[in-house]
């Protein structure tokens, strides 16, 4: 029985091959089949449905000028280079993402009906490790009209592919609603860290908690140290989302990772840990420490680095020095000055939070919740940043209470009270 499973399996195969090079060289199934069958027969070798001699085959071949042997060959590793590269992109391996891609793109036969499909979502999901959503969104939409359905496996990896879109480009409802849409036969359960990102996203602590343990089972089974560390690094802001959890505990866990990172030379995620520290110490008003931490963050940052993490750590300690008087007017003038200008050039939120900074600096508390109303708060609201948009909405109804301004701060809380849900009751 395997054997004629396994016979059933090459037929098939030859069968795609031989239709793959009549298509390549322009041949109809009639000009190929002429003098070797009839145009029907070869029909059904083309899609696997029957057996055939090896004598059709290798008069086939002879015709299209091809060697079945080294094509099969050329097919069976082609498989297994594509499986290499989904697992090098899982595993994060940089170079040999960039290597098999190569590889890759000088096989024509990655155009093979069996092959174009994940090959094409494969590359989507290369655009978006490389940061380039674009090409990876134009590989999408080719998907949204066609027509020839792919397999159960494909659709898995396209619903996760267009997940990691929708995080990247902080469409954080459609990345939870694409992402939970995959079913259990799917293989690769990293979807659930990118799962747990999104639900990190839009503050539902407990979702996050629940599929970062999950992502965190399957990079320990996988051996996958860079995606623990990111996910247990996940975990650890879970506990503090809330309510600050044991400081000296989150310090030692912090550590703990930090020393992975040393281990894997993996000075981004170190940068990322000591930029969480230096959040953690703020909020707990340890302002001394939570510039320490930012300081560390900012001398691991290099020339690779993305300018979003900088920015966002120098926000940091800005606001760190301010809020404990740790550094001059004039440093903290000049710093908010290099983070508004390079948060320009890069088109990065960020920039509002440094226009607040320089509106603080200069003591105008009009001109700054003017700029907190007009302009802040309906940038948080717009890029879901809820967190930043409820302190920046109490401080402007705080304003409004201390300036004697009742009427607008009457209709900010109303506005609050009719957008809160209630727990109570459930509406």
């Amino acid at each position: 029985m395997d054997k004629k499973m396994d016979h059933l399996g090459c037929t098939m195969i030859e069968g795609k091959l031989i239709k793959f090079h009549r298509e390549d060289s322009g041949l109809t199934q009639e000009q190929l089949a002429q003098g070797i069958c009839s145009t029907t027969h070869l029909s059904k070798i083309e899609r696997g449905i029957t057996e055939y001699s090896t004598e059709i085959t290798d008069l086939l071949a002879k015709k299209l000028r091809i060697d079945m042997e080294a094509e099969s060959a050329r097919y069976h590793s082609l498989e297994r280079t594509l499986a290499g590269w989904n697992e090098a992109i899982i595993m994060l391996r940089t170079h040999e993402i960039h290597q098999l891609k190569s590889e890759i793109e000088k096989e024509p036969l990655r155009f093979l009906s069996d092959f174009i499909i994940q090959y094409h979502l494969l590359l989507a999901r290369y655009y978006l490790f490389m940061d380039q959503t674009v090409k990876a969104k134009e590989i999408l939409d080719m998907f949204e009209n066609k027509l020839d359905p792919p397999s159960p496996y494909e659709q898995n990896l396209l619903l996760h592919v267009k997940g990691i879109y929708y995080y990247g480009t902080r469409k954080f409802d459609s990345c939870i609603h694409v992402l939970k849409q995959i079913d259990d036969e799917y293989p690769n359960a990293e979807y659930y860290f990118h799962l747990a990102l999104a639900y990190h996203s839009i503050h539902s602590n407990t979702f996050a908690y629940y599929y970062g343990q999950r992502a965190l089972q399957f990079f320990q089974k996988t051996l996958n140290i860079l995606r623990v560390i990111d996910s247990e690094t996940l975990l650890l802001i879970q506990l503090n989302a809330k309510e600050p959890f044991d400081m000296e505990q989150t310090k030692r866990q912090y550590d703990k990772l930090l020393r992975v990172c040393e281990s894997v030379n993996s000075k981004d995620r170190a940068h990322k840990i000591h930029n969480n520290l230096g959040f953690e110490y703020f909020r707990r008003k340890r302002f001394t420490e939570s510039k320490e931490a930012y300081e560390r963050a900012l001398k691991l940052i290099t020339k690779e680095t993305p300018a979003s993490f900088y920015l966002v750590t120098l926000s940091g300690y800005i606001l760190a020095c301010m809020k404990g008087n740790l550094l001059s007017k004039d440093e903290l003038y000049h710093l908010s000055t290099k983070g508004l200008t390079m948060a320009r050039e890069h088109q990065d939120p960020s920039l509002v939070f440094f226009e607040i900074y320089l509106l603080t600096l200069k003591e105008n508390e009009e001109e700054l919740y003017k700029y907190i109303e007009g302009t802040a708060l309906p940038h948080f609201k717009s890029t879901g940043s809820q967190l930043m948009y409820q302190h920046y909405e109490r401080q402007l109804f705080l304003y409004y209470v201390r300036t004697g301004q009742s009427d607008k701060g009457f209709l900010l809380a109303s506005e609050k009270m009719s957008n809160e849900i209630s727990y109570y009751e459930l509406e």
